[in-house]
């Protein structure tokens, strides 16, 4: 991995690509707390060039890989070593900004659960779409096109003792497909590593609810700009939390997906009664009316569900 450096930020490129979350990978760059710096994502591997409109398939040959392997996905650029951060602590991970390349595809292969059986492949085949990106807009055809939503798909550490292939998730982190993992968010990870181990990938230019294609929003490459800090984990945290100016928000990865948000219920509850002090007994019969959850994706291995408070009602 080459590490630049651009008005004291560090960048770092995506030449070393891991498919796993994992303590077994090589450290490819040690990041000083507090300090911004910035990662290149590469796109994932998407359709063969042969297949794409004449028209766009030199840009997208320029930001597609053919030595990505076919049989795994959600590439992170490096495993990051974060100078200070200890077992035990939480690393928050600052989003900045977000740019993405000026090409992403998207991609159905008839194989994931969100059709039911009488809409499955026999019905609509499978499918796939190139789209250019100009001017912050997704090119859809010569009729459509709708605004770049950027996020980044996963995110995650090193997990505690076994190794995960980078289309999981789980309270290590990894490929939860959140759209709110964006531009001034803040990403809460347990720390179960010297270093923390950061992974970073699977960039989206946009995302819809549940994923439901399988083969993403639209799976884009790009450059997104970090900052982190290890802090002391909150005793009832188990999974992975986020937080911007308007909401805090937890995450949980299962299946079936009501025992997602059964988990994503919980760890809201606790988070509650740990910092607003409310009851367990309140907390429960507040998010009874103040909850917003739904399905990010629906497609993993386990679905993702993200449950959200507003801060308004917390002031």
């Amino acid at each position: 991995m080459i590490i630049y450096y651009n008005y004291q930020m560090k960048h770092l490129d995506s030449k070393i690509l891991y498919y796993t979350h994992s303590s077994q990978n090589t450290i490819t760059a040690h990041i000083n707390q507090n300090e911004w710096f910035k990662v290149t994502t590469q796109m994932n591997r998407g359709p063969d060039s042969k297949l794409v409109p004449k028209n766009i398939r030199s840009l997208y040959n320029q930001y597609r890989s053919d030595d990505q392997p076919k049989d795994y996905g959600n590439p992170s650029s490096g495993c990051i070593y974060i100078n200070g951060a200890n077992i035990g602590q939480v690393l928050e991970v600052e989003i900045g900004k977000i740019k993405v390349n000026p090409v992403g595809w998207t991609r159905y292969r008839g194989s994931t659960g969100a059709l039911p059986g009488y809409l499955g492949k026999s019905n609509i085949g499978e499918q796939f779409k190139v789209c250019m990106i100009e001017d912050n807009m997704i090119l859809w055809d010569k009729n459509l096109s709708f605004p770049v939503e950027p996020m980044i798909g996963v995110i995650g550490l090193a997990p505690k003792i076994e190794s995960k292939h980078n289309g999981w998730a789980g309270i290590w982190g990894g490929n939860f497909d959140i759209q709110e993992i964006t531009t001034n968010a803040k990403v809460y990870l347990p720390i179960e590593h010297q270093g923390a181990l950061l992974h970073i990938g699977d960039m989206h230019a946009r995302q819809g609810d549940g994923e439901i294609c399988g083969g993403g929003g639209i799976e884009t490459g790009g450059e997104v700009e970090l900052r982190v800090r290890a802090i002391d984990r909150p005793e009832s945290m188990i999974w992975p939390r986020i937080e911007d100016e308007n909401y805090i928000m937890t995450t949980a990865c299962e299946k079936p997906a009501e025992d997602a948000f059964r988990i994503a219920l919980c760890e809201m509850i606790l988070w509650l009664e740990e910092d607003y002090k409310m009851p367990q007994g309140e907390a429960f019969m507040f998010l009874s009316q103040c909850l917003e959850a739904r399905v990010t994706q629906f497609v993993n291995p386990t679905y993702t569900y993200v449950a959200k408070v507003a801060k308004k009602f917390l002031k």
